[in-house]
């Protein structure tokens, strides 16, 4: 789960492209014809007889001379070491990538397209562009995010997120060969006495100490997760028989009853276990995972340090839960859905430019549900398509109320969800929108993962350019995050991105974190795009930010989502201080 050490650092190798560089003394018409016939080449190589390098030549400079007028006459004869850049960044192909990022990184913005030479033995092998760079080192912090996704990070078990992908898989893998799937719930009894009495770090130690436990008790084709807390799930495979399953879970619970030595000290703990067999008690992953939980919490009732397979009678009596999704239907209908708005703080002035609208959804029983829990209902029920347009023209409306307020006309940046994108008419219902709510289009901006929009790229491009044509504004959320090839962004009409608030949090203990940062601003820059970062939460991340000339931040260090009502007290407030 770590990254990479100093020594499995890649080198530059990696981003070699060999590109034939131009004599020193070959004339500049002859480069620029070069250029226009190898349209996507961003810069060239000058050389001398050596193969040594001597400076480079990128496009844009070229161009730029030649589409003076007459300059094709007037310099017909002019040598290309005449007007090269003769400070070009030139490394050793064993160089780390590390190493070379920092380098191009300090050099400025403009080796972000042009890139740089590489050597070997001090002879001219070939280049490699400042956009292959940014790919390589935020593919390996995208790896490393990966695992932070996927694994807890105390047991480094598989988490909530990757236990789940798992059953599935196990779930399909046991209809296909005609085996049953066990799934078990663990639950530390008394867990929480424990914690509170000899401390969080004795806790933790003891929940790495339970977790390898776990680990030995099974084969190495079954999983064990963490789910959180003291809740261990395990997924055991191609069972045979009930009772194979069950003399592996007494095995668990006589090895976990064992002595556990911790800080010099020995404690020893039980445990509630229940089970639920696929496909014999349910055929879904989600009525599997409720009864394995409804098991475990009849052994917590009965006394506990116990295991119990899942019956039917284990429902009885109990309240049924509620059906999320038949409760997010009609949260709409019934007003539990609302927005709260993040302010969006221009630098340096700091000048509030904007709002994120965030959906909210306020339960009457269950009170405040968390977007990470309905919003993937929404999607994969449909219902965020009717939810979505809700949301944009709720924005719209508060945005004007705001303006008959005398707050300023500020941008109003709504989260676009996939589903929503793919809409045959997205475009048509974002033109009525506009058009029934009388919003000025610039003042609406449309936020987009990168996920998102490199789904089917083509048709997402002509989707963007088709909204831009309405005068939106278009972002790419979450920027860094995802897979997308980062030159692809040249293609999308975008107007900001959004540096993700992984990168910003303790950002300046992180400097992997620091130097994706600042590449992704120069990126920015050279295709014209402004940036936003995420997260910001306290004055030293705002410094940091802010040195690296980022456009705009929003976070906590300037305020927590807020009502309309509190927003509009707030911005009084803030305009009143900065002033």
């Amino acid at each position: 789960m770590k990254g990479l050490s100093d020594a499995e650092t890649p080198s530059v190798r990696r981003l070699l492209q060999y590109v034939a560089p131009v004599i020193a003394q070959e004339r500049c018409v002859d480069v620029l014809d070069r250029f226009i016939h190898e349209k996507e080449l961003l810069a060239v190589a000058v050389v001398d007889q050596q193969q040594t390098p001597v400076g480079i030549v990128d496009r844009g400079q070229i161009s730029d001379i030649f589409l003076r007028p007459f300059s094709r006459d007037l310099l017909h004869n002019k040598r290309v070491i005449e007007i090269m850049d003769a400070s070009p960044i030139i490394v050793d192909i064993n160089s780390s990538i590390d190493d070379v990022a920092q380098i191009i990184i300090d050099a400025g913005m403009r080796h972000m397209v042009n890139g740089f030479i590489i050597l070997e033995k001090g002879v001219y092998v070939g280049m490699a562009t400042g956009h292959a760079l940014l790919e390589e080192i935020t593919h390996r912090r995208q790896r490393d995010l990966y695992v932070l996704a996927h694994y807890d990070q105390l047991t480094g078990l598989p988490n909530r997120l990757l236990f789940n992908d798992r059953l599935e898989q196990g779930c399909r893998n046991a209809q296909r060969n005609h085996k049953m799937l066990g799934l078990v719930f663990v639950d530390l009894d008394r867990f929480k006495y424990i914690n509170d009495t000899m401390g969080h770090s004795f806790g933790d130690r003891l929940l790495v100490n339970v977790a390898e436990r776990l680990l030995a008790t099974i084969r190495q084709s079954d999983t064990v997760a963490r789910l959180g807390g003291d809740e261990f799930v395990l997924i055991l495979q191609n069972i045979e028989s009930e009772e194979d399953a069950t003399t592996v879970l007494a095995g668990i619970v006589d090895k976990l009853l064992e002595p556990m030595p911790i800080f010099e000290r020995e404690i020893q703990i039980t445990a509630s276990l229940g089970m639920a067999f696929f496909p014999k008690h349910d055929q879904t992953t989600d009525g599997l995972i409720r009864k394995a939980d409804a098991a475990m919490y009849e052994v917590k009732e009965r006394g506990r340090n116990a295991f119990l397979v899942y019956t039917p009678t284990m429902d009885h009596g109990k309240v049924e839960r509620m059906s999320l999704e038949t409760q997010l239907r009609m949260a709409l209908n019934n007003g539990e859905l609302s927005l709260s708005y993040q302010p969006q703080i221009q630098l340096p002035e700091h000048r509030v430019v904007g709002v994120e609208a965030l959906l909210r959804w306020q339960h009457p029983q269950l009170g405040a549900v968390p977007p990470t829990t309905f919003i993937p209902i929404a999607e994969e029920t449909g219902l965020i398509v009717s939810i979505g347009e809700w949301v944009i023209n709720e924005a719209c409306r508060q945005h004007l109320v705001w303006i008959e307020q005398g707050l300023p006309a500020l941008r109003m940046a709504v989260n676009i969800s996939g589903v929503q994108f793919k809409q045959r008419e997205f475009c048509g219902l974002i033109k009525r929108l506009l058009e029934e709510s009388g919003i000025d289009p610039q003042y609406l901006e449309l936020e987009l993962t990168e996920s998102v929009v490199m789904t089917q790229a083509e048709h997402a491009v002509q989707t963007l350019m088709d909204l831009r044509t309405l005068g939106v504004k278009l972002a790419i959320d979450d920027f860094g995050t995802g897979y997308s090839s980062l030159s692809y962004l040249r293609k999308f009409p975008l107007d900001r991105i959004k540096i993700d608030q992984s990168f910003i949090r303790h950002i300046k203990k992180t400097p992997a974190n620091e130097a994706i940062v600042r590449a992704i601003i120069a990126l920015g820059e050279s295709l014209g795009l402004e940036t936003v970062a995420e997260g910001v939460e306290n004055g030293e991340e705002l410094a940091c930010v802010t040195s690296h000339h980022c456009h705009e931040v929003q976070g906590y260090h300037f305020a927590k989502p807020l009502s309309a009502n509190d927003f509009s007290d707030w911005h009084r407030r803030f305009v009143s201080a900065v002033r």
